[in-house]
């Protein structure tokens, strides 16, 4: 299982009832990812930080969401992967699944996104139209 977590009450909630649908079987393997997009070139923020700094920021912020969910699984039976990655992060949740072979991918329906779409993110949206794994989404 594949569970996608950006620190967001919706994605601990997701890597909860992942939690719980690894504990169903003691064969299961969790694969906890955090994804920081890429500091985008030729944008204002290098007027005032280096590309260098953004990716020390993203870093560290990837480090303290996989401290919490580390923290939280603390004492699982099952076996527990952390990965933290740069990249678009709906096509590298859905790429990172394939490569993984995970029979399915968990995430939250909202996370840290610019104001969230509506009902379902738009990462949420994008990750079901890439997956070729079912997606369950946690509200």
């Amino acid at each position: 299982i594949l569970v996608a977590i950006d620190g967001s009450d919706g994605s601990l909630r997701a890597l909860d009832f992942a939690a719980q649908q690894a504990s169903y079987a003691p064969t299961a393997e969790l694969h906890v990812l955090t994804i920081q997009p890429a500091a985008a070139a030729n944008t204002a923020w290098e007027i005032y930080v280096s590309a260098e700094r953004l990716q020390q920021i993203a870093a560290e912020r990837s480090s303290q969401i996989l401290a919490t969910a580390a923290e939280r699984l603390k004492g699982a039976s099952f076996s527990l992967e952390l990965e933290q990655l740069t990249g678009e992060p709906a096509e590298t949740i859905a790429q990172r699944a394939e490569e993984l072979h995970c029979e399915s991918i968990i995430m939250g329906t909202q996370g840290l996104g610019k104001l969230g779409v509506l009902v379902m993110g738009s990462v949420a949206q994008r990750v079901m139209h890439h997956a070729t794994v079912p997606v369950t989404l946690v509200k």
